[in-house]
């Protein structure tokens, strides 16, 4: 199993990304239907076989970036959000082809591509994202 794997079903405005970390995570960035350039919320699932703490948090992650997504003012914000969550290390994370080195690694990956995604389609990515609360 590759460790980057996008998933291509898009449902309505919605991408889901699948990551391999300790676990699979499944990483869902919904668009609002009106605005479709702006992400509207994110939902994170961690397949486990333990449930718990894991799952929990990751679903506790996910409203907290929801939460902080819908409040960026600029590029520089939203970059920051991915700098915080990116190169955490876990111990349990396996060795992968990505260099993938946590859950909140793998999920800042994920808002990555889709800030390098939003940045491509306009210009210039000051107009967009100029009030990035549309992000």
């Amino acid at each position: 199993m590759t460790s980057i794997q996008e998933l291509t079903e898009t449902i309505g405005k919605s991408i889901t990304y699948k990551k391999h970390t300790c676990r699979d995570l499944f990483i869902t960035v919904v668009y609002k239907e009106d605005e479709p350039d702006r992400v509207d919320f994110i939902r994170i699932v961690a397949s486990t076989k333990e449930g718990g703490c894991p799952v929990s948090f990751m679903e506790a992650l996910a409203d907290m970036l929801s939460f902080s997504i819908k409040r960026i003012r600029n590029i520089h914000e939203a970059r920051q959000i991915v700098n915080n969550l990116r190169w955490q290390k876990c111990l349990e994370c396996p060795a992968n082809v990505e260099h993938i080195t946590s859950c909140s690694d793998a999920i800042a990956r994920v808002l990555e591509k889709v800030l390098k995604t939003k940045e491509e389609e306009k210009e210039p990515i000051m107009k967009e994202l100029g009030d990035i609360g549309k992000w």
